[in-house]
């Protein structure tokens, strides 16, 4: 780390610590002579694929949002190899995480995510999701056998059914979406929000996606699935006072947030199953079970998205 750390106009390191929590990347808050900072090192990604991530944040820095832009070294360069891993080092904000949403942080959030997919309308990269379409295919038929028959049957026919809604929209509105906007991706202080991090599943992908993503998580009983009216009333209120959805958009609006609970379920499932063997590496999964009840409770009853407009 004092290598790393000569290597930047950092002065001098005082200390780092390991942050818990993460399941994707390796992350560590990094204190020296000139401040606070985040090391993060990547543990799914090749080298060659950070650098679309980095331009996302850099091109939402630009446009004036409070993101963890990686730091320039001596050299020139924002993104380094250390023990075999691409890594980066970012400035570290104010604020700490949410302990849990109520309707003034789910209004704020609105505003900001109608924000950011405006600002990512012009980024010129449009790539795929990792988590994306034919990851969802590729996962459940891999996983499907490994569920009890209705746990299968809930997972393959909300893809089917997706699919179907999509052959028959396709141009559906996309923009550069951050595809992982749970209240732990945000930092808050005295209630404002100060910053949005963890852009590591950034993508181009449908507008109204990303916002399921974030209502389902910021909204929703975690113990039952169900969504906090309002909570949700306060997020989607706000989220359309900043852009208005299109005629499609809001026919889409129950597949999406079926979709996008079944995705993180998915992944859990992905990562729970991967590591059943495993038990330190279980201990830091999240619990698949929350997201098939948000799925189950989305498929009971999905809310009218312009009912607040």
């Amino acid at each position: 780390m004092r290598a790393l750390v000569a290597d930047y106009y950092l002065g001098e390191l005082i200390s780092f610590q390991g942050i818990s929590g993460g399941v994707e990347n390796t992350n560590y808050f990094l204190t020296t002579t000139t401040g606070k900072y985040v090391v993060t090192l990547f543990e799914e990604f090749q080298l060659d694929e950070v650098p679309y991530f980095l331009d996302v944040v850099a091109h939402l820095k630009h446009k004036g949002f409070n993101v963890p832009a990686a730091l320039i070294d001596i050299h020139g360069e924002r993104l380094r190899e250390v023990n075999g891993r691409p890594t980066i080092i970012v400035d570290c904000f104010p604020g700490g995480e949410l302990k849990g949403t109520d309707e003034i942080s789910c209004r704020l959030m609105g505003e900001a995510l109608a924000k950011l997919h405006i600002a990512g309308e012009d980024f010129p990269v449009h790539r795929d999701s990792h988590r994306g379409v034919a990851w969802w295919h590729k996962t459940s038929k891999a996983i499907a056998e490994e569920l009890e028959p209705a746990q299968a049957q809930l997972l393959l026919s909300q893809i089917a059914e997706f699919d179907a809604f999509i052959a028959e929209y396709p141009d559906l509105p996309k923009t550069t979406i951050h595809g992982d906007l749970f209240y732990n991706n945000t930092l808050f202080e005295n209630n404002k929000l100060s910053a949005i991090i963890d852009f590591y599943n950034a993508c181009h992908s449908w507008v109204m996606y990303d916002l399921a993503i974030v209502v389902n998580d910021w909204c929703s009983d975690m113990k039952t699935g169900e969504l906090d009216k309002a909570k949700y009333k306060a997020l989607i209120k706000a989220y359309l006072h900043e852009r208005e959805a299109s005629s499609e958009e809001v026919l889409a609006w129950p597949y999406m947030l079926k979709i996008a609970a079944l995705r993180f379920w998915l992944s859990r499932l992905e990562a729970w199953h991967g590591a059943k063997h495993d038990p330190e590496r279980l201990a830091q999964q999240h619990d698949p079970l929350e997201f098939q009840r948000i799925l189950e409770a989305r498929v009971r009853h999905t809310p009218n998205l312009v009912e607040f407009q």
